[in-house]
């Protein structure tokens, strides 16, 4: 079956508006936490509302025909992340309806993408000439205070460094790694990355970086709480959030780090492996993993 020809734009329903150029749902404004995977789903879903799309159209729309995935656990992992960034749900739904045996329907209206209105164009220009002024009157402000401050420096700098207030540690949480398969093996591997990811990750810079404890982030495992919930529950600056896919003999472990204050994708990856001995699977792809989310917080960190 061929694709689909691909949309592009910021696509409005409801209260929210998917950007389908960067990938991002938001609402009223505020970016939502949202996986590419589900965000794919959802993309179809919208190009084609208030039609069926059977579950045949969005495997060949959204997994490469080379990926190895149990399709129908992942499409209903991607449905089951689209219904809670909405906030929907299945038995009375206002986005997504599940059309039995079958496929899922975009319920709610609409719009497609269209230009900035003029109205709105001089709206954003006056709130942006506002801002300015706004910057400059600040900046006198500050210019003043600081001629009175200059006076007190030679006493701060007298005050040695040790006394200074202590740099704030960020704060990391890695959630249970998904299992997106079958079969008992694919859950310990699971468990395992998150335990060995986090093992490695905590001992890169315990001055920089502070590391949730397994035992504090295994109750968030399949958890329907959103990621500013459990950054805020944890008082973590960033979380990791990942999962496996298995068709017997490769595996494909997707990782994302995401920072909690805006929800922004900072960094994400694939990692394809041929299934062997799980200890040696379970530390080489936490060692991948977590060597470019080092790298991503704490640029100049070292063993």
């Amino acid at each position: 079956m061929e694709k689909s020809e691909r949309a592009t734009g910021v696509w409005h329903f409801g209260e929210f508006d998917a950007d389908l150029d960067a990938g991002e749902l938001r609402k009223d404004g505020a970016k939502l936490h949202l996986q590419d995977q589900p965000f794919q789903v959802l993309a179809v879903l919208l190009r084609r509302s208030g039609q069926l799309v059977r579950r045949e159209e969005l495997r060949s729309e959204v997994w490469p025909q080379d990926t190895f995935v149990e399709f129908d656990q992942a499409l209903n992992t991607a449905i089951k992340k689209i219904r809670v960034a909405l906030g929907d749900d299945a038995n009375a739904p206002r986005y997504v309806e599940t059309i039995p045996r079958k496929g899922y329907r975009l319920i709610a209206e609409v719009s497609a993408p269209r230009e900035m209105s003029g109205d709105v164009a001089d709206v954003v220009s006056r709130a942006e000439l506002g801002r300015s002024f706004s910057r400059q009157r600040t900046i006198g402000g500050l210019a003043a205070i600081g001629v009175l401050l200059l006076g007190g420096v030679q006493v701060v700098r007298r005050i040695p460094a040790a006394q200074g207030r202590a740099q704030k540690k960020i704060v990391l949480a890695v959630l249970p790694f998904e299992n997106w398969s079958e079969g008992s093996r694919q859950k310990y591997l699971c468990e395992g990355i998150t335990q060995e990811l986090i093992t490695q990750l905590g001992r890169v810079d315990p001055g920089q970086l502070e590391v949730a404890a397994h035992t504090t982030v295994e109750p968030y495992g399949h958890s329907s709480r959103t990621v500013a919930d459990i950054g805020r529950e944890l008082h973590a600056d960033y979380l990791v959030e990942g999962s496996l896919r298995s068709d017997g003999q490769h595996l494909r472990v997707s990782a994302e780090l995401i920072r909690v204050s805006d929800l922004a994708r900072v960094w994400g990856d694939d990692f394809d492996r041929e299934d062997g001995d799980m200890l040696t699977l379970e530390r080489d792809v936490a060692a991948s993993i977590g060597a470019s989310v080092k790298t991503k917080m704490l640029p100049g960190a070292t063993e």
